[in-house]
């Protein structure tokens, strides 16, 4: 990008018309949702790790903040470290599981209005009733569709 915006310094005009000539609208509106999104903390929870990394991966390359945490007793206490935007979390974990996390999570005033996103493998219609009606934002089933997770995300933070 550097490259493409030599010769046009000081001329937001001429980098935007450059941009969209040479059809490289998706990097244009991808560091402009990186910025816009800067200050916002998406934390991710689940037991297992690969899981836990691809997915932090995946929302990291698409220009979100994120702290991943195995366990919900581990998110606990990172939430509070970092005060989330955001939380996706797995749903069927060692200890406390997800629907518990959210209920503990949810009880703490400054966490109330936290959008709580299930992220699961749990495809069930009961769970995701469930889920719902404890006020989740989302209930989504894995394998993770980073797409429809990011078209969440991006949603629930009012983007």
């Amino acid at each position: 990008m550097r490259g493409a915006c030599q010769g046009v310094e000081g001329r937001p005009d001429r980098v935007i018309a450059f941009l969209l000539v040479n059809g490289d609208i998706d990097s244009m509106i991808k560091h402009a949702l990186t910025s816009e999104l800067k200050d916002k903390v998406i934390l991710l929870v689940d037991d297992e790790p690969a899981i836990l990394r691809a997915t932090e991966q995946g929302l990291l390359a698409r220009g979100f903040t994120v702290k991943a945490v195995e366990g919900a007793e581990a998110a606990l206490k990172a939430a509070h470290a970092i005060r989330p935007s955001l939380i996706v979390s797995d749903l069927v974990m060692p200890g406390t599981n997800g629907f518990e996390f959210f209920q503990q999570i949810q009880k703490e005033q400054e966490f109330a209005a936290v959008p709580f996103v299930f992220l699961t493998a749990v495809d069930d219609y009961y769970a995701k009733k469930f889920g719902k009606d404890l006020g989740g934002a989302a209930y989504i089933t894995k394998p993770v569709d980073l797409d429809e997770l990011e078209r969440i995300i991006l949603e629930k933070l009012g983007r």
